[in-house]
């Protein structure tokens, strides 16, 4: 069982969301087999027919981040062999869609170093990281041989759109005694889910 300090507001740190929240996640799936074309020409045939298109769509909501600290210089915050101080918060940390960018998703002013004999006032996750919106894509052509029998090639693409997706930003602030915040990284993307990946096989089944 995780240890709950006496020493520090017990709902304020140890109420909040779980690590592995998602409060909004879809995830929409599809087989589309192509229309057959009128031709009935024998190589037209092999060519446009028994086609297949399916995928994966994933629209997924970011889970919650801590926000974390060190110093430049060692310094005892809490007086306490057992327990550390977190981050005081001075505001709503985060920031309009529209105003995020790569060096900033979230505002880094509203995090400062607390003060020493203080435990800081930052709940558990006052972050959120990157959600996704991703695209597996698969073409599949059929080639029938004999009732029983056919060949199966396939093209299979992972983030077909090779949309960039980032996975994780800095989440670490770093202070000197003064308090004054000298992590130049903090709130920056560190971390891009996968390419654009694919891969091409072929199945026999009978």
């Amino acid at each position: 069982l995780d240890r709950v300090s006496l020493l520090v507001p017990i709902r304020e740190w140890d109420y909040g969301l779980g690590a592995m929240d998602q409060t909004h996640a879809l995830k929409v799936n599809w087989l589309w087999d192509v229309p057959r074309t009128p031709f009935t020409n024998r190589a037209a045939k092999l060519v446009l027919h028994d086609w297949q298109v399916s995928g994966i769509a994933s629209f997924l909501s970011g889970r919650p981040v801590p926000a974390v600290f060190t110093t430049t210089t060692p310094v005892d915050i809490t007086g306490s062999p057992t327990d550390g101080a977190r981050l005081d918060l001075r505001g709503n940390p985060k920031l309009p869609r529209g105003e995020r960018t790569f060096e900033r998703n979230f505002r880094t002013d509203a995090f400062s170093l607390p003060r020493v004999g203080t435990y800081g006032n930052a709940g558990k996750f006052p972050l959120r990281g990157p959600g996704a919106n991703n695209w597996d894509v698969a073409i599949f052509k059929n080639v029938p041989i004999r009732e029983q029998a056919a060949i199966q090639l396939r093209w299979e693409m992972y983030n077909a759109l090779n949309h960039t997706q980032f996975l994780a930003f800095d989440n670490a602030a770093r202070f000197t005694p003064a308090g004054e915040q000298v992590n130049r990284g903090f709130g920056q993307y560190t971390v891009a889910r996968n390419p654009r990946q694919m891969q091409l096989g072929m199945r026999f089944t009978f």
